[in-house]
């Protein structure tokens, strides 16, 4: 019965109005691979944070390309 624990991304929402991307994280428990708890974060990012948000997220050039930055 072995616990593990991975944070995996769940959602990215772009928010044109703003002109900024919204990212949810979500830091699971697994035992034995079965999710036995998950908290949730998020985190917006602004155009003036694009370099912080390409250094955190996955694959976030596509991103990038959808909000126009």
């Amino acid at each position: 019965m072995a616990l593990t624990e991975k944070t995996i991304i769940n959602q990215i929402t772009v928010l044109p109005a703003q002109s900024a991307i919204q990212v949810q994280w979500a830091n699971q428990v697994l035992r034995d691979d079965e999710v036995i708890s998950e908290t949730y974060h998020r985190k917006a990012y602004m155009k003036e944070q694009q370099a912080e948000f390409e250094a955190e997220v996955t694959n976030a050039g596509a991103y990038v390309a959808a909000v126009g930055w």
